[in-house]
């Protein structure tokens, strides 16, 4: 049995609605106001809103902004009714992801037909979505068991999970040099180079919010669907993250999150374009002398805001000869530099070894050394640096 909201000012409507849909098989909530819509629409698990387009209390189109960033009502299928003159108004609607519509006066027999085809299809996308994250957290629980029960298995989860990192491509007229280094066995931070077509090549950085096996299963789920997202949105990184984000805000666990960055280099043009949610600032190099890239972002995972992805900064630039971009996660410059554990590397101790390395020695591998990575490292540590030649 399916559950709609009927949202209209007039009882009379409301009434008959309830009736019919009731006939129909439907359970049915009811609200006067758009402020009633939002509460009961928060506290009930609706399969479809039906609303008038005329509310009392909030405009039609700020109404449906706030369903929108409600993470559990981003997908509920959503009708408007509407009089024959708000025919300019209820097309705006549509860029809310409105399913459908009907005109007062109603055709209730039509109407219901409607809402039972819609509501149909939602339900059969909830069971399919439970029924995916049920076999997904499962699969977590029996690797989890099955991983501490033998030191044998988790030394062979940590070979796949070595051999699974992509590994960097070779471009004519650049160099990328690449630090990976979890903290234990299994890591939290990842990486990804994905080619979007012929000239243009994605990069990746992340890091997830956690350790240990659910932290790698989780990160490799993250860096398969910013891939995915990547591809999907032809490399429009506003969109790829929204759509990142979405996705990620329904399916972490409470509290996880993703932080990333992600560029695009078009070897041809030497054009490079980045976002930034929630990692260090990335670094441009020019001559050892190196210049924090301040853009504005938060991680993925966390809001639930339709519009999230629009506080993201874009920073774009070419990269010159002899230029530098490098990518961190936060591993290397929170190492602690002294035992009682009060001092980190932090930008300074990068940018400082930036400056002091030698001609024909990487920028990476000086930074490592500066940093005493491997004595003093607290944290999965993660480093690209793209190199035009």
């Amino acid at each position: 049995m399916s559950l709609v909201l009927i949202s209209d000012d007039d009882a009379g409507v409301r009434a008959d609605l309830k009736k019919v849909l009731e006939k129909s098989g439907h359970s049915v909530l009811e609200a006067k106001s758009a402020r009633e819509t939002i509460e009961e629409a928060q506290d009930n698990d609706v399969d479809l809103l039906l609303l008038d387009i005329t509310l009392p209390g909030m405009p039609a189109l700020q109404l449906l902004e706030e369903l929108r960033s409600e993470s559990s009502l981003a997908r509920v299928p959503i009708m408007m009714m509407a009089e024959e003159a708000d025919n300019e108004l209820l097309t705006r609607t549509f860029r809310w992801d409105i399913v459908d519509f009907v005109h007062k006066p109603l055709n209730l027999e039509l109407l219901a037909a409607k809402i039972g085809a819609h509501t149909r299809l939602n339900q059969a996308y909830k069971f399919s979505r439970k029924l995916s994250k049920e076999m997904y957290m499962s699969r977590i629980d029996r690797l989890e068991i099955e991983m501490k029960a033998n030191e044998e298995d988790l030394t062979e989860a940590e070979r796949h999970f070595t051999w699974m990192q992509p590994k960097p491509p070779q471009m004519d007229g650049y160099e990328i040099d690449l630090l990976y280094r979890p903290y234990g066995r299994l890591g939290g931070d990842f990486y990804d180079f994905v080619w979007l077509d012929r000239d243009r090549l994605a990069v990746v950085v992340g890091d997830i919010s956690g350790h240990g096996i659910q932290g790698a299963i989780l990160q490799a789920m993250s860096r398969k669907l910013i891939s995915l997202a990547l591809r999907q949105e032809k490399g429009d990184l506003h969109k790829a993250i929204a759509f990142a984000n979405r996705e990620l805000t329904n399916d972490l666990p409470p509290g996880s999150f993703v932080a990333c960055m992600i560029g695009v280099l078009n070897t041809a043009t030497h054009a490079w374009k980045h976002v930034r949610c929630g990692v260090p600032y990335p670094l441009l190099i020019k001559d050892r002398e190196s210049e924090t890239l301040m853009t504005p972002g938060g991680p993925l995972g966390l809001s639930k805001k339709a519009d999230w992805h629009m506080q993201v900064g874009e920073y774009a630039t070419i990269l010159d000869k002899g230029h530098s971009m490098m990518l961190m996660s936060d591993g290397i410059i929170e190492c602690y530099q002294d035992d009682e554990k009060k001092v980190q590397f932090d930008v300074e101790g990068v940018t400082k070894a930036i400056k002091e390395t030698r001609p024909d020695d990487q920028f990476i591998a000086t930074i490592v050394d500066a940093a005493d990575l491997e004595a003093r490292a607290d944290d999965d540590a993660t480093i690209i640096c793209i190199s035009r030649s």
